[in-house]
């Protein structure tokens, strides 16, 4: 089991990682929302000169000495403070006791939790229309404060 959550922390670990270096690089939208934000004169299309420029700002936000490049230790930097954050946040939710480790019941815990909360006609499974509607947020903060009760 310890080898189990090793795996899915890292599984974790690796797509955080993965999608904040991908939020680095440029990238075509996929999404009506993101799409349209990128269509600043809202013709239907992203012209050259208007996705340049947010890519331009979304590369030097991570410019952390402002010589106008980012280099591979910048990125590295970010990169380790994004899998501390995550690390920090799996921690919290996941570690009921907080003696800094995950057991099999404590996930165990969360799992039922989290599907009964999704569970919104209480019938004992969950449709994508609940998964959809589900609001993970909001979730956790009802389930943080109800095992801090505990």
């Amino acid at each position: 089991m310890k080898s189990l959550l090793a795996v899915a922390a890292t599984g974790a670990g690796m797509i955080v990682l993965t999608s904040q270096a991908l939020a680095i690089e440029p990238y075509l939208p996929k999404s009506p929302r993101t799409f349209a934000n990128l269509d600043t004169n809202g013709d239907g299309k992203i012209a050259l000169a208007e996705i340049t420029p947010k890519a331009e700002r979304r590369l030097l936000r991570y410019d952390v000495d402002n010589n106008g490049a980012v280099s591979a230790a910048e990125i590295d930097a970010i990169m380790q403070k994004a899998l501390e954050r995550r690390r920090a946040r799996i921690m919290l939710t996941l570690d009921g006791d907080k003696d800094g480790t995950i057991t099999e019941a404590e996930l165990d815990k969360f799992v039922e939790a989290m599907f009964n909360g999704a569970d919104a006609d209480k019938d004992g499974g969950v449709t994508i229309e609940e998964a959809q509607g589900f609001k993970v947020s909001v979730w956790k903060k009802a389930f943080a404060t109800e095992a801090g009760s505990n």
